[in-house]
Order: structure tokens, then C-alpha cells, then sequence
């Protein structure tokens, strides 16, 4: 009796290891996807008034609890609401990058929030007069956004515009900044029925069920 008490806790342990967590590609699997769709071209056959624009800030290289990879966790996201969508996206990319290294990068991210500097997007959105609708993706850096997310929100007039933030994180969820924003950005429609996920689920099966539930649940 002893003995099948231990080999049944051995098998239902195994089938926990292998179904509990939902199905979990490789960094670079999960990578090429986003990547791929992040890259592609919304079809006008299926979005022939596309006014909704994806705007997201995420980090490559060292992440914490994910390793190193070459799309951030908070890109992954972005890909499941541009693929659900069929949306436009545009990546905030950093004049300056930010160093590849994990404690290099809090070092840095630490100095600007301190300084609550605003450093400079190397890119530009020509037409966001063009978007009704703008989905706002970040991190959480020790309890905020990323300053480089301030610069976003302080560089274009996004009034009368809805504003829908999604972010990552660690353990702090969305660390409040969804009424920060509504508090930044006064003059917009701002949801904070938003989005926040581990960096570990975001890159899951789990992660993209819960991304498309959470718009069909916002009315898409």
C-alpha cells in the first residue's frame, strides 16, 4: 500500500511538471515568432481602418528570471495584441541603448529615475494623428515605467486619444502606473482595465490566452 501511495505522488508530481505551468517554447522559439509578427504588415483586407497603434518599450539581453533573449518579454505581449488585432506597432528604441547586462542596466535605469531624466527615442511616429486607439506596453523598473516611456507620453499630443497600457513585471503588477498615466495624460481617454504579467508567463501559451481574453474582455 505504502509503495502505490509513493508511485501515485510520483506521477501526479510528474504530470504537474509537464502540464501545470502550460506549454513553454525555447527563448528563441517564443523570439522568432514575436519577432515575425512584430515585423509584419497588418493586412488592409481584414483592418481596412487600422487606427489602432501598438506602442511598446522592452528590453533585449539579460532579463531577470527569463535569461538572455532577443525580443523583451513586454514585445512578446505586443505581438499577441498586433497578431489578435491585426494592428500597427511601433517599438520606442532608445537614442541611447540600454547596457545588455542585468546589473548594468539597473545601475543606469536607477540613475534616470532618480534624476527622473527622459532620454531621448531614436525613432518617430509620423502619423499618430492617424490612431484612435493606442495600446501602451512597458516594464516595470523598480516600481515605475521606464522614464523612456515619460518621454513617449510627454513627445506627442495624444489628446482624445484612448490610451490601453499592458505591461511585465516581477512581482509588483502594474506598480499603480495605469493611474499614473491617466494622471500624465489628463487629456485622453485612459483604460485602466489593464494588462500585467511575469516576464516568465508572458512567454507561455498561458501568457497569449490571457492577452487574447483580456481584449475580448475590453470589447475586441
Amino acid at each position: 500500500m505504502k509503495k502505490y501511495i509513493i508511485y501515485s505522488l510520483l506521477i501526479i508530481s510528474l504530470l504537474f511538471l509537464v502540464t501545470g505551468c502550460g506549454k513553454k517554447e525555447s527563448n528563441s522559439e517564443t523570439d522568432k515568432k514575436a519577432n515575425d509578427i512584430l515585423n509584419s504588415t497588418p493586412s488592409n483586407e481584414t483592418n481596412s481602418n487600422n487606427k489602432i497603434l501598438i506602442v511598446y518599450f522592452s528590453r533585449t539581453g539579460e532579463n531577470y528570471n527569463v535569461g538572455n533573449v532577443d525580443v523583451g518579454n513586454t514585445a512578446i505581449m505586443a505581438s499577441y495584441i498586433k497578431e489578435y488585432l491585426n494592428a500597427d506597432s511601433f517599438e520606442i528604441v532608445p537614442t541611447n541603448p540600454y547596457p545588455n547586462s542585468y546589473d548594468e542596466c539597473l545601475k543606469v535605469a536607477t540613475k534616470e529615475r532618480n534624476e527622473k531624466a527622459r532620454p531621448a527615442i531614436k525613432n518617430k511616429i509620423d502619423n499618430i494623428s492617424s490612431y484612435d486607439t493606442i495600446f501602451l506596453g512597458y516594464p516595470i523598473w523598480w516600481g515605475d515605467m521606464p522614464m523612456i516611456v515619460y518621454t513617449f507620453m510627454e513627445e506627442y499630443d495624444l489628446s482624445g486619444k484612448t490610451i490601453i497600457p499592458f505591461n511585465t513585471h516581477e512581482g509588483s503588477g502594474s506598480s499603480g502606473t495605469y493611474n499614473s498615466i491617466k494622471a500624465k495624460l489628463s487629456n485622453s481617454n485612459v483604460n485602466t482595465n489593464g494588462l500585467a504579467l511575469t516576464g516568465q508567463k508572458a512567454r507561455t501559451d498561458n501568457g497569449k490566452t490571457d492577452t487574447i481574453n483580456w481584449l475580448k474582455e475590453l470589447g475586441y
